[in-house]
This record gives structure tokens, C-alpha cells and sequence, in this order.
């Protein structure tokens, strides 16, 4: 699969890093944070440049800086590297530097705020170029950077956007766009003010993560969840993949992960190398406390690293022996040879309710509001059917729902791929 993966990055992509804004645009699978991190090596590798990676996700953080770590990566001035953050940490370091802001308290709650407070300083002259200059010299630790790599660009809002750009100049930056993924809000523009010159723009298609079977498995239930402009090829040269879909309270069943857990290991995988989405419900209640699941899987003298905990997000998985569990709001970007999605019809749900609740306006005549709360749901569905490289485990209740009945559909479609177990294993679907 690395060799696979390597392979999808052409060397003229890199070669335009530095001299053109490069967007990488995909769907769920198609390796575009793997690209970016390959983009980045190489130019360590072969130019000793530093790159910055941010993301708004802590979990990838987490999970990004173990695999730099492992590479033995660095992020040092002199001989080059990679430095991975939130971009929330990035600008608030920034901010800190320039004189915007004293300190952290309540930085979150006026962080729009302080972003306004940081525009005009930059467009009135305020913070001069040279005085950005002289930041970068004097701090080239935290921001002497030549080429700031961006993942999940389509949900920046256009204020950061710009700072970026100010700061770096928009020839320094690489944008991973995923299609249909939104988290924080509305698609963002990284076109605008750019001419054609200065663009680079790749359309990636081929599913690079998912074995053919998943990648498969994942188109025919972007159909059934009623996505229509679903767009991803399959790779011949990953052959193979599995989907188990387990009825009932799979969180109540520690010994299905230890089984999957040595599968894995028999293929010379690690637990570390699994991952497991949990909805809310499965969360735990207080501060620390570890999800329903992992709980289960610790009672049985086993190893987790609950990224569902906000104090263990800032901090990778140490040891092999660690399954990762994240919660469904935190699990885009990441990965896992086996993935595990609990009570994934809940996340539906919740991602429905959570649309309703919002008052979104319509105003178009064809659409109601109902049937965009439907779709928003089904996209948010699709980002944990597209973490599996091997082997996608996903877990429903036994009541109706409308992810169960797209799975019913894409099983009865493709039962030489899928194992159903449970509910009578679905009455033979």
C-alpha cells in the first residue's frame, strides 16, 4: 500500500511547490493527506526545506506527528524537516508574537475577533512586511517555513486565508481539498485573487487508501445514502478488502476487537495500527474518563489510546500495543488497516439533528429542508466508510434506520464481500 501510495505522486507536482499555489482536490480515499506528507518529505529529503502542516483536527495531529516520529523526521532550521499543528495553535502563537493578543484566556471564545485585530494590523501597515521578515528570522523555529502545507482546506474560512497568504505568500502553500467534507461551515475559495499563473490545480480520483473491495463497497453506498455526484475509482492494483457489518451493541463485545486485533497482528500489524469511531453517546461522561468501548477492550488487559479524551489528543499513541479510538467528529484524515465504526446509523442521526437544529435557510424551490438535512447526514456518513485500508467494520442498532437499509441494499449487491453478523445475519440479507 506505500509503494501504491508513493506511486500516485508524480515528481512534477513537487516540482511546482514554491512556485505555484497547488490545490489537491478529492474525495474520501483518495490519499490526499498521505500526498501532502510525501510532498513535504521530499522536500526535506531532497532540498532540506521546512514545511508546516495544520489541520483543525487534534486527533490527525496526534496521529500525524507519530508517523514523523517514527520516520525520524525532524523540524530543525538548519538541516530542514516537518512541523505538524492546528492551525487554531498556529495562529494563536502568531498572534502572541505580533503583539495582537497577551495571552490564551479566552482566545477561543474571541478567536474571530482576534483574527479582525490581525487583518488590519497587517493591511494597515501596522505589522510591515519587514517586520513579518524579521519575525520569521528572529523565531525561524515557529515560522521560518517555506512551504506551508494545508489539509482539509475546504472548510477555512476566507479570513485565514488570507493571513496565510500574507505571511507566506500564496506560492508557498499546498491545499488538500476535500470534496464534500465540510466540518466547520461553508466551502472555502482558495481560487479567488489568484491568477492562472500562480495555480496549480490536481483532481485526484483514484482511490489510494481502500482496497478495491472498499473502495467499491463505499461507491455503492454513496448511491444508497442518496449522494449522486459520487465520484471513485478503484485501484486494480489493491486488490482485495472485507466489510463486516455487526447488528446490535457491538460495544458490549470486547472479544470481536482482540479477534480482529490478531488478525491484523498476523498479517505483522499492530493495534496501533486500527482505529475505532465511536458516536457520542459512546463517549465518556466526565473528564478523562475513557469511551464505552475502549473501557471494554482495557477490562480484558488490553491497551487503548482514547482520543476521545481532550488531554490525550494532544499526545500520539506511544506503543504499538494501543488500539486508537477518536469520536466521529475527530476521525477525518486519519486511518486504520482495520477501522471500526460503532453505531454508525447514530451518527446519521446525530449529524441530521444537528443540521435541523441549526435553521439553515433554503431557498431553493426544489430542495427542502428535510431532504439537505438527509444529505448533509449521508456526507458525514461517508468520511468513516472511507478510513479502512483492509478491513471496514461497521456497526448498527437493530432498529430501522436509513443507514441500515442503505446497507442492505449494497449487501444483497455484494454478499461475496460482506459478512453480516447478527439479526439473523440480517435474514440472509
Amino acid at each position: 500500500m506505500d509503494l501504491i501510495a508513493k506511486q500516485a505522486l508524480p515528481d512534477d507536482w513537487v516540482e511546482d511547490m514554491g512556485e505555484k499555489q497547488i490545490l489537491l482536490k478529492g474525495r474520501g480515499g483518495v490519499g490526499k493527506t498521505v500526498i501532502l506528507l510525501q510532498m513535504a518529505y521530499r522536500a526535506y529529503q531532497f532540498e532540506e526545506k521546512r514545511s508546516l502542516v495544520l489541520t483543525f483536527n487534534k486527533a490527525l495531529v496526534a496521529d500525524l506527528r507519530r508517523s514523523m516520529a517514527l520516520l525520524g523526521v525532524p523540524r530543525a532550521v538548519e538541516t530542514g524537516g516537518i512541523g505538524i499543528e492546528t492551525a487554531h495553535g498556529f495562529f494563536g502563537r502568531l498572534m502572541m508574537a505580533l503583539g495582537i493578543i497577551e495571552g490564551y484566556a479566552d482566545f477561543l471564545e474571541r478567536y474571530g475577533e482576534h483574527k479582525q485585530a490581525l487583518l488590519a494590523y497587517l493591511d494597515s501597515g501596522a505589522v510591515s512586511r519587514d517586520d513579518i521578515d524579521k519575525l520569521i528570522c528572529d523565531q525561524a523555529d515557529q515560522f521560518g517555513w517555506d512551504n506551508v502545507l494545508v489539509d482539509e482546506g475546504q472548510d477555512w474560512p476566507s479570513d485565514e486565508i488570507v493571513i496565510l497568504r500574507k505571511i507566506y505568500g500564496l506560492e508557498s502553500l499546498v491545499i488538500s481539498d476535500g470534496v464534500d467534507q465540510l466540518v466547520r461551515g461553508t466551502v472555502a475559495d482558495w481560487s479567488t485573487g489568484v491568477g492562472k499563473a500562480l495555480l496549480r490545480k490536481r483532481r485526484l480520483t483514484r482511490c489510494m487508501r481502500m482496497k478495491a473491495n472498499l473502495a467499491a463497497f463505499v461507491s455503492d453506498m454513496a448511491t444508497n445514502l442518496g449522494i449522486d455526484d459520487w465520484v471513485l475509482e478503484p485501484n486494480t492494483d489493491a486488490a482485495g478488502g472485507r466489510i463486516i457489518i455487526v447488528d446490535g451493541d457491538l460495544s458490549s463485545q470486547p472479544e470481536r476487537l482482540k479477534e480482529w486485533c490478531d488478525e491484523a497482528e498476523a498479517l505483522k500489524n499492530a493495534p496501533v495500527d486500527l482505529l475505532a469511531c465511536v458516536p457520542p453517546s459512546l463517549a465518556g461522561t466526565v473528564r478523562d474518563c475513557l469511551c464505552k468501548p475502549a473501557t471494554e477492550f482495557v477490562s480484558l488487559g488490553h491497551r487503548v489510546w482514547d482520543g476521545t479524551s481532550r488531554d490525550v489528543r494532544e499526545h500520539f499513541a506511544t506503543s504499538r500495543d494501543q488500539l486508537r479510538f477518536v469520536q466521529y467528529d475527530s476521525c477525518r484524515g486519519l486511518e486504520g488497516w482495520t477501522v471500526i465504526n460503532y453505531g454508525l446509523d447514530e451518527l446519521w442521526d446525530y449529524k441530521y439533528a444537528q443540521w435541523v437544529n441549526e435553521g439553515h435557510q433554503v431557498d431553493d424551490l426544489y430542495t427542502s429542508d428535510e431532504e439537505l438535512a438527509k444529505l448533509h447526514a449521508s456526507r458525514w456518513v461517508m468520511i468513516p466508510l472511507t478510513r479502512a485500508i483492509d478491513t471496514l467494520v461497521i456497526n448498527i442498532g437493530a432498529q430501522q434506520s436509513f443507514v441500515r437499509d442503505a446497507l442492505l441494499k449494497v449487501a444483497k449487491a455484494r454478499p461475496d464481500i460482506i459478512d453480516w453478523i447478527g439479526f439473523e445475519d440480517a435474514a440472509a440479507f
